[in-house]
């Protein structure tokens, strides 16, 4: 039998570029990551205080140890993305997080809270959706590859502009139990299928990261490595890297340069703000609100629509800074995003209560967000496709154990003043910090290895 050709194999696609069918998975797995945990979870803090008799503090308590965990697992489950692929541990995170949620809605006592959320919940969460399907992302874009994240990114928005006030409004309606519980089997039935659509990159469906055409050079070295065995094969990304001139780090150049190391500082100053004002945002607004002389009662389903406001803002802003991040600097937008995280949390300090103040803050806070996926994408473009999710689980371990402590110390200067205000200054002046830091990163000095394909001719565009 005559095979066909392979460049009429590997020609470009006429359908839709399948890296963008990824990328609305990866949007609509975050969607209830961020609708059910993220951004959803803060509107069971305030019914489990009560039902379980405790205080902020000892329900952030919970989230500090999750992010613990979640550091430590994170250079594992980064290894395991590499090794085994996205589809793999993003159906892991589905399976885990489902069933947490199920299991959350028997609690009984604080003990099995904490067992349930970081042994399941956060595990879950924390293991796959974004962890799985930013990695694939990065292995299926280059020029796009920020347009693409933002997409993905979208998910976030969608979630908390819509599922999160839904679940809010459930729990608050029918109780944080059934609404527990419906999520827990939403996210079984809707995750685990969708993992399965998932493909590691685009060369495994004989394309190229855009859907671009494929040089005949690179088919060359492609069909030298197909017969050359499994480990040939192994190797083919970084010939393919090579030729479309992308970087090409292991996980090992990457951490040597000081460009990864001020992206983990920067990355991990955001999200210490991040983790505590997203986990405490329903209690933060409202304080805000009671500043007003509004009551707890009539101010949490106003700070739990407020959630739908914010994640609203950030689906409008995210694909455009996602495209913007395409044409201008990454680091550069990503600073500016900063400066507005720490004007959205300033606005709240004098704990007046104005809603004109509430609407500053959660769109501030929106623009604040749409660094996340631009985050990610700084990553693929400064050390290109061959470690990259090893990278960013390395990148886990102090990013968690940075952020992971913001909730309980928050908790406890509320717990103990009844006020947020002392603890929203120390977060405007880290955010002022991360806007340094992403203003400052470098671009990494290509490996010598790297240098000495180019210099033979192998690395450049034929």
């Amino acid at each position: 039998m005559i095979k066909e050709p392979i460049t009429r194999r590997l020609r470009r696609p006429r359908n839709i570029f399948y890296g963008w069918w990824i990328a609305i998975i990866a949007a609509s797995v975050d969607s209830l990551k961020h609708g059910t945990f993220n951004k959803g979870f803060t509107s069971y803090i305030i019914p489990l205080k009560a039902e379980l008799g405790i205080g902020v503090a000892a329900i952030s308590f919970a989230e500090m140890l999750g992010r613990m965990e979640g550091g430590l697992q994170g250079p594992l489950m980064g290894w395991a993305t590499d090794r085994f692929g996205p589809r793999f541990i993003l159906m892991f995170g589905g399976l885990t997080s489902g069933l947490g949620f199920i299991l959350l809605s028997f609690t009984q006592n604080y003990l099995y809270f904490i067992c349930v959320f970081v042994g399941l919940l956060s595990l879950g969460f924390r293991a796959g959706y974004n962890n799985a399907t930013m990695p694939a992302l990065n292995q299926w874009f280059r020029r796009h590859r920020g347009l693409a994240m933002g997409v993905a990114g979208m998910g976030t928005a969608i979630g908390g502009t819509f599922i999160a006030p839904l679940m809010g409004f459930l729990v608050l309606s029918a109780g944080w139990r059934p609404a527990a519980l419906i999520s827990g089997v939403v996210i079984l039935v809707v995750v685990i299928p969708l993992s399965l659509l998932i493909r590691r990159d685009p060369e495994s469906m004989g394309l190229r990261p855009d859907g671009d055409p494929i040089p005949e050079a690179e088919i060359n070295i492609a069909a030298v490595l197909a017969g050359e065995g499994e480990d040939a094969g192994a190797d083919r990304h970084g010939a393919a890297i090579l030729h479309a001139g992308e970087p090409d780090f292991t996980a090992v150049e990457a951490m040597k340069t000081p460009t990864y190391w001020m992206l983990v500082l920067a990355v991990g100053m955001r999200n210490v703000v991040h983790s505590g004002t997203q986990f405490l945002l329903v209690p933060l607004v409202v304080w805000f609100l009671m500043g007003s002389g509004r009551t707890e009662g009539n101010a949490q389903p106003i700070a739990v629509a407020f959630v739908g406001v914010m994640s609203f803002s950030l689906l409008l802003m995210t694909p455009f800074v996602g495209w913007l991040g395409d044409r201008w600097s990454k680091q550069r937008i990503s600073s500016a995003c900063m400066i507005g995280g720490a004007l959205s949390l300033l606005v709240l300090v004098n704990g007046a209560g104005h809603m004109w103040q509430v609407v500053a803050f959660v769109v501030l806070a929106a623009f604040s967000e749409t660094a996340n996926p631009l985050a990610w994408a700084i990553m693929g473009d400064f050390f290109g496709r061959r470690s990259y999710a090893t990278l960013r689980g390395w990148q886990h371990l102090p990013d968690q154990f940075m952020s992971m402590s913001t909730p309980v110390w928050m908790g406890l200067i509320f717990d103990h003043t009844g006020s947020f205000k002392w603890a929203l200054i120390p977060l405007v002046i880290i955010y002022c910090l991360a806007a340094i830091f992403y203003w400052l990163i470098p671009n990494p000095r290509t490996p010598a290895r790297v240098r000495a394909y180019r210099a033979q001719g192998l690395g450049t565009e034929p």
